[in-house]
């Protein structure tokens, strides 16, 4: 192994910049290389304005599912990506399982690994139409009362919320956008199941958006064991140390990229749950703790106000009507040329939402 390669922070925010093309240098938005990990849709509709933060104009693709996924959290994804992808999020062994399903783990008789199993079962015979989540989730309670538990907040008895968003994928379901009360419908030509799959877990592709990083930081990206990661760990990596720290990795092929990146001069207004927030290492990111309690909220997170690659404030949308009212809360004073660019940012994000009318205030 060779001497690590030694970087600072601002050549890995202008690395990231440019590997998430928020330079709008890739105009299809099949190709954009965030969905390599896919693009996180909380809240609804935080998708559409992540690609309108990376394409030249937004357009639309029947190809693209929105799934639960990663942490079962929803993203959208390329639909031919969807049967590795279903294999690699599948728990491996129970301690895998114990991870990915988490803080509902107490509420689940038995072992995790079979409740996952038996769940993505039950989703496959219960979902071959679109369904709304409640019916689902009544109808997989009478088919496996087993696997649920007593909910104190709705009063009864039925599966975990994360146990089914877990299984999900696996269950061959995907999500209906927009729409209230949630549908879900069966994923066209259903994904295998991949109960006796064993794919690795996405690593390269979190470390080559996200990195230099950690295996920690990929474990806490995928709600994985950190066994797992281990077992999966990419071969073709290079170490990086940053800012004198040892311990983190890169594909080698991002090399060059990492030690000469372009300068990172956009000016976007990033959705909550943005590709470029979605790093596990925040204190990189953002190192200044108020500012990290005022973008990651326990509840309700605002949009980020990114300039030259800093995160530079906050952002929160109101939609009324055709009218999209945009407030920002700046970190620090914004250059008058930074203000300008969010005025026609603030443009994108209104014909993202489908807004006729944008206000900033």
């Amino acid at each position: 192994m060779g001497a690590a390669i030694e970087v600072d922070r601002h050549q890995v925010l202008a690395y990231r910049v440019g590997a998430q093309q928020l330079d709008r240098s890739e105009p299809e938005i099949t190709r954009l290389a965030v969905l390599d990990l896919g693009v996180a849709d909380t809240p609804p509709g935080s998708a559409r304005v992540a690609f309108a933060a990376r394409l030249p104009s937004l357009e639309d693709d029947d190809s693209l599912v929105t799934v639960w996924g990663a942490r079962g959290a929803p993203f959208v994804h390329r639909a031919a990506d969807l049967p590795p992808l279903a294999a690699a999020l599948f728990p491996r062994d129970e301690a895998d399982a114990k991870a990915r399903v988490g803080a509902s783990t107490a509420r689940i008789p038995g072992d995790d690994l079979d409740a996952v199993r038996a769940t993505a079962s039950a989703l496959r015979e219960v979902v071959t139409a679109p369904i709304s989540k409640g019916a689902m989730s009544t109808a997989l309670t009478a088919r496996r009362p087993e696997l649920a538990s007593y909910c104190p907040g709705c009063q009864v008895d039925h599966l975990s919320d994360q146990l089914i968003r877990v299984a999900g994928l696996a269950g061959g379901i995907r999500i209906e956008p927009g729409t209230t009360p949630l549908i879900v419908s069966p994923i066209a030509g259903r994904v295998p199941d991949p109960g006796d799959a064993d794919a690795p877990l996405p690593a390269s592709a979190y470390l080559r958006l996200h990195g230099p990083g950690t295996q920690a930081e990929v474990a806490a990206y995928f709600s994985a064991s950190k066994a797992r990661v281990a077992e999966d760990w990419p071969g073709d990596l290079l170490e990086v140390r940053v800012d004198g720290k040892a311990g983190f990795w890169i594909p080698a092929d991002a090399e060059s990229a990492l030690r000469d990146p372009a300068a990172p001069d956009p000016v976007r207004l990033l959705p909550p749950s943005d590709p470029y927030l979605q790093t596990r290492n925040r204190n990189l990111l953002v190192p200044e703790k108020a500012e990290q309690k005022a973008l990651w909220r326990p509840i309700g997170n605002p949009g980020a106000i990114l300039v030259d690659g800093e995160i530079a404030g906050t952002w929160r949308p109101k939609l009324a009507g055709k009218r999209l009212t945009i407030t920002l809360e700046a970190f620090r004073p914004l250059p008058p040329a930074a203000r300008s660019a969010i005025d026609e940012e603030a443009g994108n994000v209104a014909t993202a939402r489908g807004a006729t009318d944008v206000r900033i205030t």
